[in-house]
C-alpha cells in the first residue's frame, strides 16, 4: 500500500481520503476500501494539494494540476498562468484559489471552478523576500 510508503507525503485528508505523493507520482487513497487512485505525475514533487470538504472531488498541485471528480474522471490542468501551484484553499462548494508562485513575476491568486475548469485571476501576489516560508494570503 502506497500510503505506507516512507517516502509518502501528505497533502490533504478528510474522513474518507488521504491524497499525497510519492516523489512525483500523486495519489488519492480511500481509507475505507485502501483503494489507491493515480491522479498522474508532476515535473518536480507536487506542492500541494485539496480534498473537497464533501469528499466530491480533489485536485493536486505544482507544475500542473490533476483534478479527480468522484465520477471517477480524472483531468489534467496545463495552463501556463497556473504554473508552480504553491498552495490551495477550497472557497466554495465547487470553487478553489490557487496561489501561483509568490516569489516569482508571475505569482498571483487564481479561481478555479471544478465543475468547468473556468478559471479567474483574483489579484497578483508577489513575495520580495524569497526566505519567506510563512505565506499569508
Amino acid at each position: 500500500m502506497i500510503i505506507k510508503d516512507s517516502n509518502f507525503h501528505k497533502l490533504s485528508e478528510t474522513d474518507d481520503f488521504v491524497l499525497g505523493h510519492v516523489f512525483e507520482y500523486a495519489y488519492l487513497i480511500n481509507k475505507k476500501t485502501n483503494k489507491e487512485i493515480y491522479l498522474g505525475d508532476f515535473y518536480g514533487d507536487p506542492s500541494c494539494g485539496l480534498i473537497s470538504q464533501k469528499n466530491d472531488w480533489c485536485f493536486v498541485g505544482g507544475e500542473t494540476l490533476s483534478v479527480w471528480k468522484a465520477d471517477g474522471n480524472i483531468s489534467r490542468i496545463e495552463d501556463g498562468e497556473l504554473h508552480w501551484i504553491c498552495k490551495v484553499r477550497q472557497t466554495a462548494p465547487y470553487e478553489a484559489e490557487l496561489l501561483i508562485d509568490p516569489w516569482s513575476d508571475k505569482g498571483s491568486i487564481w479561481t478555479l471552478n471544478i465543475n468547468t475548469f473556468k478559471t479567474d485571476k483574483v489579484k497578483d501576489f508577489k513575495i520580495n523576500d524569497g526566505d519567506s516560508e510563512e505565506i499569508h494570503w
